[in-house]
């Protein structure tokens, strides 16, 4: 198995139905160093977010559920936001 390091950057990832918190893992130095780099490759469909809660966005009130990793599809991301560690 192959093993790369990772930095965690944590996120807010907003689509039509859902507000998502956790980890986005990006590989350290060089090609896909940002996040930008991994949304606009072209060649992945989806993103793992680990450390996950969730809520449906139209929920203002509802409480998040958790998950350990959830994989979303890039295309149905409509913000992002980096948040601070």
């Amino acid at each position: 198995m192959v093993e790369f390091k990772t930095d965690r950057v944590p996120v807010r990832i907003f689509t039509s139905s859902f507000e998502i918190e956790g980890n986005v893992h990006i590989k350290l130095g060089g090609y896909l160093d940002r996040i930008s780099d991994v949304l606009n490759l072209g060649k992945t469909k989806y993103l793992p977010i680990t450390e996950t809660k969730y809520r449906i966005r139209s929920d203002n009130d509802g409480e998040f559920a958790q998950t350990d990793c959830l994989i979303i599809n890039i295309g149905n991301v409509e913000m992002i936001d980096v948040m601070e560690p």
